[in-house]
């Protein structure tokens, strides 16, 4: 499968432009109603083979090789300092502190926002204006990148 990138790579539902990957069969999709459509019939046994060589069918991986793995592994991109691993996705879902703040409709909305626009760097900057959207942006990093609140 051709990286998020390549001018090839289209969504599976609608054939738009692909943001996102499927992380059981690494499919392309470009937004959240899409994804939604695609689970229903995902089938992770069809996960194409990674640029290095071929890789084990999501259901056979043992718990402990998908902790160890990074969302670049499913992604295949060239970005991987920009990636959050698995278990720093799992932490904060987990996260009680971000869960109380997501039952905000505000923040809620401001998000789906952000998700949906065009100039997504204009209007992150906009909303990291907001105290609640600040919060929301300070509880995610302390959770993926913990040393950063021991340095400052």
């Amino acid at each position: 499968m051709a990286s998020l990138n390549s001018a090839t790579a289209v969504c599976v539902i609608c054939l738009e432009k692909p943001k996102y990957r499927c992380p059981a069969c690494c499919m392309p999709y470009c937004s959240l109603s899409c994804f939604r459509k695609h689970k229903e019939q995902c089938n992770p046994e069809t996960r194409p083979a990674a640029k290095k060589g071929t890789v084990t069918p999501v259901n056979t991986r043992s718990e402990e090789d998908k902790d160890d793995s990074s969302v670049a592994d499913f992604l295949n991109s060239d970005e991987e300092e920009d990636r959050v691993s698995l278990q720093d996705l799992k932490n904060l879902g987990e996260s009680a502190t971000l869960r109380s703040l997501l039952l905000n409709p505000h923040l809620r909305q401001m998000l789906v926002n952000l998700d949906q626009d065009d100039n997504k760097a204009k209007l992150m900057k906009a909303f990291m204006q907001e105290p609640l959207f600040v919060e929301f942006a300070d509880c995610c990093l302390r959770i993926v990148e913990p040393s950063q609140k021991r340095d400052s």
